[in-house]
């Protein structure tokens, strides 16, 4: 008896949308609850594109860092 071998096909990986800096920054207070200067200060630095959640996650972690006098 022959074996079949089944070969699964995977499924599409659905990305969340990336989007630029400026574009993200538009609608910061809406998206993340943060103010303009907020912004900025968590992005600084950063350049490219990002998801929602990753420019989140980059506003989080920035906002939980010693203030360093």
């Amino acid at each position: 008896m022959d074996e079949v071998k089944e070969t699964k096909t995977a499924a599409p990986v659905k990305k969340d949308p990336a989007f630029s800096i400026e574009r993200l920054r538009q609608d910061c207070f809406k998206l993340f609850g943060v103010t303009l200067s907020t912004f900025d200060g968590a992005m600084y630095g950063q350049s490219g594109e990002f998801t929602v959640e990753e420019a989140r996650n980059i506003i989080k972690n920035w906002r939980g860092k010693e203030i360093k006098l």
